[in-house]
Parts: C-alpha cells; structure tokens; sequence
C-alpha cells in the first residue's frame, strides 16, 4: 500500500491509498473532489473507499462529487457521526476494522475534537505502521476542542500513546508544524529539542517539502502536548498532575503569544 498525499485549500492535505496490485484507491478526508480525480485519472486508479475521520468540511468536502464519479465507492465513517458525513455508508465503532489492499486498519474513537472522531491505524506486514488521525493529532499539537472536553482529548491522545507503536508514522490533516512549535518554545524557551526541532522544519519547509508525516516517537519526546508527564514541564506550567499540564498546555495554546511564522 503506497500513500501520495495532496496538499489542498490553504493548509489542508488529503491522503490517497493505493492498491497497485488492483489498481484500486482510498481517500482519507478528501477535502476537494477534483484534485482526487485528477490524480487517479493520470495514475488508472478506480477510487472504491472514501475514509473520514470526522465531519468538518474541510474532511468530507469531497464526498459528494467523488460519490458521483466513483458510485460503487463506499463512505467509511464513525458511528457517532451519523447524519453529518455525506453518503455515509459504514458506521465504525472503536476496535472495528476495514481493510484496503489486503492490509487491515484498526479504528479508533478518539474524541476531543469533535464528538465523533475516529482514526484509523494500518499495521503494514514490513513493520511500516500508519496512522490516519484527521485533526487530533498535529506535529506540536491536537486538535482545538470545537465539541469535546479537556477530559476526552486528553484520554484520546493519552490512548494513543500507549497502544501505538512508536514507530509509526503519523498523517495529520494539515500543515501546522511550523507555527505550533514556535508557541511551544514561547512555552518551554529553553527546551533545546524544540529549538533544534524548529530549525529542523524551517529547512524542511525552505525546500518546500512537508512536514507530514512525522514519526510518533519524535513527537512524544518533543511536543509538549505529549510530555505531560515530564517533571520539567510540569515545574514551568506550575501543575501536578498529567491531566493538569495537558490542560495547561491546551489552554496555552489557544492563546497563545504571537509568533512570526517564516520560512
């Protein structure tokens, strides 16, 4: 299973899985439609799933045209979702599991950022693991809290990082890395792994590249929004708990002190 990704709308990317054996295609949260079927009209794919994480637009634009073009294409979603994913089709619950190209994916409710989240992690044969996590996730971040709890986002990601492995390779829905990292070292300004992480983007982005995806272990020993638990950040935020950091970085984060993003 190949992925290509497509960056779209301002920020956006939108992930394409590709069976090249069958010459068959998945899309997780396609945004647009027609960037979709211009790349799988000039690479002879037929599109048969549509993945989404969550219902925003900005994930599930797509479906309605991509439905037209592609009708035997089947809408996967979850459960929780139901009524606001377009032509949704399946309705998944946690420990649930699709498949695409002979590999299966393990669903999982991750709510925090919407009530009906939902990820989906493919465990490859190669020891290539990937995780599609729509917005919970970002490089230096999560997901705002548009219809979740504090709570839920935290026992989302704190779920995440004791069952995931940590060689796996993380698709987050949009381009944040660069501005995240520049309010966590606002946050934590002598945090030197975030200072050379910050440089690490910047040459990244210079040379136009993305900063998706980005290997789970790297981010739990760098974002903020994952070291909870580290005496260092829980003495700079003035919490004593896991749950009281997570919060305050959370908070810190949406507003947060203006940063100048440039590459």
């Amino acid at each position: 299973m190949k992925v290509q990704m497509l960056p779209v709308l301002e920020d956006n990317y939108i992930f394409i899985l590709i069976d090249e054996q069958n010459r068959e295609a998945a899309v997780v949260d396609p945004a647009l439609a027609n960037p979709v079927i211009q790349f799988l009209d000039q690479n002879n794919l037929t599109l048969t799933k549509i993945f989404n994480t969550h219902h925003h637009y900005d994930h599930v634009g797509g479906n309605k045209e991509l439905i037209a073009k592609y009708p035997k294409a089947e809408v996967y979603a979850g459960t929780k979702d139901s009524g606001r994913i377009p032509f949704q089709a399946h309705f998944l619950n946690h420990n649930d599991i699709v498949t695409f190209a002979g590999h299966d994916a393990h669903i999982y409710y991750v709510p925090g950022h919407t009530l009906g989240h939902i990820c989906y992690f493919f465990p490859i044969s190669n020891s290539e693991n990937h995780l599609f996590i729509g917005d919970t996730i970002f490089a230096g971040g999560c997901g705002k809290l548009f219809e979740g709890s504090l709570e839920q986002m935290y026992i989302s990601l704190s779920f995440l990082r004791e069952n995931i492995p940590k060689n796996t390779l993380i698709w987050s829905a949009h381009e944040y890395t660069l501005e995240n990292y520049l309010i966590l070292q606002q946050l934590e300004p002598n945090n030197t792994n975030i200072e050379a992480k910050i440089k690490e983007i910047i040459s990244i982005r210079k040379e136009n590249k993305f900063t998706v995806p980005f290997h789970f272990e790297e981010e739990q020993k760098t974002s903020s929004f994952f070291r909870w638990d580290d005496p260092e950040l829980q003495k700079i935020t003035n919490t004593f708990t896991s749950f009281e950091t997570f919060c305050f970085v959370r908070k810190f984060r949406d507003n947060p002190p203006k940063v100048k993003v440039t590459i």
